[in-house]
């Protein structure tokens, strides 16, 4: 059952990057959680693989395909619980940016407010050069 072994290490390879993803949407670092979502992406295609063969070679073996999901649906649970809670901490940190972003917004119209009142208008200068 080495199709299966190798399904069950790129499901284990997943949560590490979603773990990581998590900690990274935590700490801010946006790159980093940029760097995690492209390898699950890639490992996505992987993992579909994986699943076709682990499948194909339960049916060599004389096992039921079927039973295949029951063997890794603790871990299925496991990646939906945390891709649940990494897009909750992400929609709490757009939401927070965006507070932040309308709180500077306003600093800026304030600003704006100052320097015209403490600015002279200046006035309209014709010059003619005939």
């Amino acid at each position: 059952m080495k199709a299966k072994k190798n399904l069950v290490a790129a499901y284990r390879t997943w949560e590490e990057l979603s773990q990581a993803e998590g900690l990274a949407i935590q700490k801010e670092d946006w790159r980093r959680v940029s760097e995690c979502q492209k390898s699950k992406q890639g490992l996505q295609k992987q993992i579909l693989h994986l699943t076709e063969a682990a499948q194909a070679e339960c049916r060599t073996s004389a096992q039921d395909p079927q039973h295949l999901p029951d063997d890794v649906r603790g871990i299925i649970n496991t990646l939906i619980t945390l891709e649940s809670r990494n897009a909750n901490w992400l929609a709490g940190q757009r939401q927070a940016a965006e507070l932040r972003k309308l709180d500077l917004d306003q600093v800026t119209q304030n600003l704006r407010r100052v320097h015209k009142s403490y600015t002279t208008p200046t006035q309209a200068v014709w010059n003619s050069y005939s």
